[in-house]
């Protein structure tokens, strides 16, 4: 996150994506450990977010000369609008935590099962890490592993990129499930280089969870993914010219309403059977309803572009210059991925996640670590780097 004030209709995109982001993790952070401190900070955020959406209304209108410019800068106040909707819907989620909603070993067990999980971690002072900011010790680029939140002894939360870790920090991080072990050794000192946990991480086989998922938890996972899916999906779509995204976006959304529906009845179901209580039944309820506001954000974006404009060059540099970099990445026959397992891929060189393999047409969503990689297929990525990694 920059420091300085946004003062371009980019740079405000840019601030409202990556706080968006982060309000998410940190809102399930806070869920994860019942923190009032980080809940707090997500409403923080959320106000500021707030503030800078009717700075873009300002920017925006000021720019307006005409019907065709209109039109032209309509995708703008959708993304402001959606940044604004999902940041929202954490703020929903992060309020749980202040009205004493204790759901924490759920949330573990579910969090487990996810690709990206949230966590916490003190930073021992026997760590490499001491000394260095997120972007000076490349753990975004070696082990796909980001910093979301700096909780200090004195119980400020710090959420710059550029700030310099401490013994008895706090980190709040998220990463990979099969990652998060090895960069929690790296905070305990446990590794002794970046570059030793990233041969670790590839060197290690698969991690498998301690515990099966109920249904309903399953449910919420899938949501959680989907949601977060959508949302990597309707960014791709406004800058990249892939018409079979569309479709995938609609159907990965109306998968969101239909989840959404069976986890409700689900819940219900174990509150009247007495096996959930009441508010283990309202987080799950406000759950839902955040993450499917979320895909509704996304759907937002997708409907917001349009063919005549495109390429929305402002948007294209607001997704790489934002916290989560997109791209879609044609694998050709001299490809370096051709033959590589997903694994293998996404660490061929800095850190990726591959959220989905194209082939033969057909996307196929979230492939396994060990799917094979072929020519002619087509990667849909993701990227966790700050907004002010060096190019």
């Amino acid at each position: 996150m920059n420091s300085e004030e946004p003062d371009s209709v980019k740079d405000i995109l840019i601030e409202m994506k990556t706080l968006s982001e982060i309000c998410v993790d940190l809102a399930f952070a806070s869920l994860l450990y019942s923190d009032r401190v980080v809940a707090e900070q997500v409403l923080v955020l959320e106000e500021k977010i707030d503030d800078l959406y009717k700075k873009l209304l300002d920017y925006l209108s000021m720019s307006i000369k005409s019907r065709s410019q209109a039109e032209q800068l309509r995708i703008y106040y959708v993304i402001g609008e959606a940044s604004n909707i999902i940041s929202d819907s954490a703020a929903d989620m992060a309020s749980l935590v202040l009205l004493d909603y204790k759901i924490k070993d759920e949330i573990k067990l579910v969090q487990q099962h996810m690709d990206q999980i949230v966590d916490l971690v003190p930073l021992e002072e026997t760590s490499i890490l001491c000394g260095e900011s997120e972007l000076s010790s490349c753990i975004h680029d070696m082990l796909g592993v980001d910093i979301v939140g700096i909780i200090r002894p004195d119980k400020k939360l710090l959420t710059n990129y550029d700030e310099i870790l401490k013994a008895g920090d706090l980190l709040i991080f998220r990463g990979p499930f099969e990652n998060v072990n090895h960069f929690i050794l790296l905070a305990k000192g446990k590794h002794h280089s970046v570059e030793q946990a990233r041969k670790a991480i590839i060197e290690q086989g698969e991690v498998t969870p301690d515990k099966e998922l109920k249904y309903h938890q399953d449910l919420l996972v899938t949501m959680k993914e989907s949601a977060e899916l959508v949302v990597d999906l309707a960014y791709l779509y406004a800058f990249e010219d892939l018409p079979k995204i569309k479709t995938l976006i609609l159907s990965t959304e109306d998968k969101i309403d239909k989840l959404q529906y069976e986890l409700i009845e689900e819940v219900l179901r174990l509150f009247k059977q007495d096996m959930i209580g009441k508010k283990t039944l309202m987080a799950y309820l406000r759950m839902a309803d955040s993450f499917e506001e979320i895909a509704d954000a996304a759907i937002k974006i997708a409907f917001g572009v349009s063919a005549r404009h495109k390429p929305y060059t402002i948007l294209e540099e607001v997704v790489d210059d934002s916290s989560e970099a997109l791209d879609y990445i044609p694998v050709t026959k001299d490809s370096p991925y051709v033959g590589k397992t997903v694994k293998e891929a996404e660490y061929l060189d800095d850190f990726m996640q591959i959220l989905a393999v194209r082939q033969k047409g057909q996307y196929f969503l979230f492939p396994k670590d060990d799917a094979k990689i072929k020519a002619g297929d087509g990667l849909l990525i993701k990227e966790y780097s700050s907004p002010e990694d060096p190019e």
